[in-house]
């Protein structure tokens, strides 16, 4: 049995018509739908910035408590748990580095949105006769 999708039931019209009203409608607003998208990346990115700052604060002390027991007592067991640590610690770092990226690419865009329309020329006034 093959795992291809069947296309003959797809309403091929209806996808056709869904098609040529939507893509006009986003070439209309696509200067707004562009501010959105990247009002939305720098609230996506500060969120995980903040994010992964807090995690990071909760087991930053985490890791250097298990480092202490570890030179205390070597043949005390810690694998797991410093195992755990290590992914939350450099997760952490991972998630703030992708958080502060996208904030930053947010704001530029908006950035040059905003120069774009600053330095746009003026529309040609009408010739009269």
């Amino acid at each position: 049995m093959s795992n291809m999708p069947d296309l003959s039931q797809v309403d091929w019209a209806k996808l056709i018509t869904v098609s040529f009203t939507i893509v006009p409608v986003v070439y209309k607003y696509r200067a707004a739908l562009r501010k959105v998208t990247d009002v939305l990346a720098e609230a996506i990115g500060f969120t995980a910035l903040v994010g992964g700052l807090y995690i990071y604060t909760r087991v930053f002390p985490e890791v250097h408590m298990a480092t202490a027991q570890l030179r205390a007592d070597p043949s005390f067991s810690l694998a797991d748990y410093v195992r755990t640590l290590d992914l939350l610690y450099f997760g952490s770092i991972g998630l703030m580095v992708l958080g502060g990226l996208v904030s930053v690419f947010g704001l530029i865009g908006r950035l040059e949105a905003a120069l774009r329309d600053r330095f746009k020329p003026p529309p040609p006034s009408p010739k009269r006769k």
